[in-house]
């Protein structure tokens, strides 16, 4: 660990001592030869040398120079023809360059199964972080808005991604290709759970709800990569005062640098004190957080990137015990994360990412008498080579190696027991992949990916594969299929250690057609098979205890989606409709059926109108599913009786002002405005300790409609 924080150092300090006293200064921008469209990070160095630089994300670039004698000035970027310029040595030179695509690429086919990807400039983007904040009901929340794209379960009292038949522990999140072990802040029974990111550190997404690359693993359903932003090009001061707290963020910008800084406060109490709610709070929820964001260009298109964040908070609430009276949930915790990666040409075909991430986690809970205190610590290391061997074959391929530890304390206060547990393990993996395009019509990406566990001493094989085939400008045709293997998560390593990896398989068929400018449909149809779940049984502090890897399962479905943004002058809006049919033998189920959290149908609809003389958008979004499986104890057939369904109206208001002269957003967000009385499902809560009598929870929203109210001011 040591020896890698101080190759970290060395590259930081070799990238920030680099300084170029030129003489001449080329600047100008680089954009896609057949659609016009800016090409970010290419890179643009002088031939011979390490002197260089990259595009940003609107493709334009500026590079000193210190040459008395004409240079040669190359444009080189994976997946397309590099260029070379000869130029003589001036003051200023202006050059704006086109780069054309190694094949003819879309109308070469891009494969597109499983994934919905923004930020990358050759597939259909999807939703970008502005659509992210803009979205009715998310609250800038990235899975929250993420829950309007097919496939994914509305779940209002998770707050976390569950995907085609997947829970909550199926996902994996990634910053900039790398694990962020622990995306959201820690979960509470029966409330939902928010991201730990904001939207706004981030250029772009990549969700992907099946069949998707070798490169990533340790996820069973879904992987959603978010790609932070590279260096920003002005500084800025911004100020967030909101309804539950506030937030001051400041970026200042070097030469090839910036930096940035952001701190917030949140209390619910002011809110919570005004609204009629659902949850009798003891303590409201209270959190400070921060984080820090340096980004760095070094040479021949060179980028560092380094993000610390840290957070800590607590709640505390009565809830039912089931026996008509309350238990004590008190929680308290806090979250630092680091993550830094570095791009780095080796040569004019060969792009080299490195990358680390740390996540320390420490969370103490108390339920009336019992006392845990969980800490968790992970560490993860990779490397990605990037080879363009030829114009029509690329080769990804590289590894990891991840080690997590894991130690919990707990103690009954009535009775002063104590025990405690910890373990820890090493994942490593490795995967190679090829993307080849087999013509301007047909592509093929094969790949592998090898897993070993320190913990459960397995050695995997992950065989995926995908194709695409275009028929028409304008349509393509997808197919992917994969083996994917996940470890026991840490509360199940805790009282088991000789748990399996789980194993899902999946095969997806998909039609897109349309562009994004304009209108965009999509159709997927998915089949997964489940093996080695894992079974066992809660104990009586309500603890699911695992016996073994005996369980099975399947999901299969379809999921429809179409947006559009031409039909209605100054109105994009997005449709999707998902159809999910699921069962599973997993936990302490006692036959295959229809999970808790699956509803088979899940519909949503948003549409954001721009009203050009009120400088004012409005938006809109319904979500709607069927309702749940739940179980009434006592009964012989088990999970046989259905909740309710449950919609929700939410809409949103951003005016454009300015305040005291600068740029101002004042933004009021309003849920469920039809007042409609949802039930989200049913809890079963042991009548007391020792017996398998249970009791019946409803679970609602905790609060049956909330108004949030922002002014976001923007300081030049």
């Amino acid at each position: 660990m040591q020896t890698s924080i101080k190759i970290l150092v060395f590259i930081f300090l070799l990238i920030w001592s680099h300084s170029l006293t030129a003489q001449t200064v080329v600047k100008g921008c680089v954009t896609d030869k057949r659609t016009g469209e800016p090409l970010p990070s290419v890179n643009v160095y002088i031939q011979g040398s390490y002197d260089g630089t990259i595009t940003g994300a609107e493709g334009c670039y500026e590079l000193e120079v210190n040459k008395k004698e004409p240079f040669v000035l190359v444009f080189s970027f994976v997946g397309y023809q590099s260029i070379e310029k000869e130029l003589s040595p001036g003051e200023a030179i202006n050059l704006d360059v086109e780069l054309k695509e190694s094949v003819t690429s879309l109308n070469a086919v891009t494969i597109t199964a499983g994934s919905f990807q923004a930020g990358d400039k050759k597939r259909a983007a999807v939703m970008d972080p502005m659509d992210i904040y803009t979205t009715a009901g998310s609250l800038g929340d990235i899975g929250t808005a993420l829950k309007t794209l097919p496939g994914t379960q509305v779940a209002a009292d998770d707050g976390r991604l569950l995907v085609r038949g997947g829970d909550a522990s199926e996902t994996r999140v990634l910053m900039d290709g790398v694990l962020a072990a622990k995306p959201y802040y820690s979960k509470v029974p029966d409330l939902p759970t928010r991201g730990r990111f904001a939207p706004s550190l981030f250029e772009g997404t990549f969700f992907s709800t099946g069949g998707y690359s070798a490169e990533f693993g340790q996820a069973l359903s879904s992987v959603l990569v978010l790609e932070s932003q590279d260096v920003a090009v002005e500084e800025l001061t911004s100020v967030s005062l909101m309804s539950i707290g506030g937030e001051l963020a400041q970026t200042w910008v070097g030469k090839n640098r910036s930096f940035s800084a952001t701190g917030s406060y949140f209390n619910f109490e002011p809110y919570n004190s005004l609204v009629r709610n659902h949850i009798d709070w003891k303590d409201h929820v209270e959190s400070f957080s921060g984080n820090i964001n340096y980004r760095q260009k070094g040479e021949k298109g060179g980028l560092f990137k380094f993000f610390a964040s840290g957070d800590y908070g607590g709640q505390a609430l009565n809830v039912p015990d089931g026996q008509g009276g309350l238990l004590l949930i008190d929680e308290t915790g806090g979250n630092a994360y680091v993550n830094s990666t570095y791009h780095h040409s080796v040569s004019d075909k060969t792009l080299m990412k490195l990358g680390g991430s740390y996540t320390w986690d420490d969370q103490d809970m108390k339920a009336g008498i019992h006392h845990q205190q969980t800490r968790e610590w992970v560490t993860e290391g990779k490397i990605k080579m990037i080879s363009q061997v030829s114009n029509a074959l690329k080769i990804n391929w590289g590894g990891a190696w991840q080690k997590t530890n894991y130690d919990e304390t707990y103690r009954n206060e009535a009775t002063d027991f104590s025990i405690g547990t910890n373990f820890s393990d090493d994942l490593i993996s490795g995967f190679a992949e090829a993307e080849w395009r087999m013509g301007p019509k047909i592509a093929l990406r094969p790949g592998l990916r090898f897993e070993h566990s320190g913990q459960s001493d397995e050695q995997i094989l992950s065989p995926r594969a995908a194709m695409a085939l275009a028929a028409g400008d304008n349509t393509t045709f997808s197919l992917a299929w994969g083996h994917f293997y996940q470890t026991a998560q840490s509360d199940f390593l805790k009282y088991n250690r000789v748990l399996e990896m789980q194993k899902s398989q999946h095969y997806i068929l998909g039609v897109q057609s349309g562009s994004l400018a304009t209108r965009l449909f999509r159709a997927e149809a998915y089949h997964k098979d489940y093996s080695n779940l894992i079974t066992g049984a809660y104990n009586v502090f309500g603890e699911f205890e695992p016996l073994d890897n005996s369980g099975t399962g399947y999901a299969r479905g379809f999921d429809l989606f179409y947006r559009d943004k031409s039909l209605i002058n100054n109105t994009d809006f997005w449709v999707s409709y998902s159809f999910i049919d699921s069962e599973r033998k997993f936990l302490d189920y006692p036959q295959k059926v229809t999970p808790e959290y699956i509803s088979p149908h899940t519909f949503s609809l948003v549409a954001k109108h721009f009203v050009s003389p009120l400088r004012t958008q409005v938006g809109f979004t319904w979500m709607w599913n069927s309702g749940r499986p739940y179980h009434i104890p006592g009964d012989e057939d088990f999970l046989a009786h259905t909740s309710p369904n449950y919609s929700d109206v939410g809409l949103n208001f951003s005016y454009l002002t300015s305040l005291f002269g600068q740029f101002t957003i004042v933004h009021l967000s309003l849920s469920n405005v039809l007042g409609r009385e949802n039930v989200l499902g049913y809890r079963r809560v042991p009548l007391s300790d020792g017996e398998n009598d249970y009791s019946l929870i409803t679970i609602r929203p905790d609060v049956k409609q909330f108004a949030f109210l922002g002014i976001f001011i923007s300081i030049n």
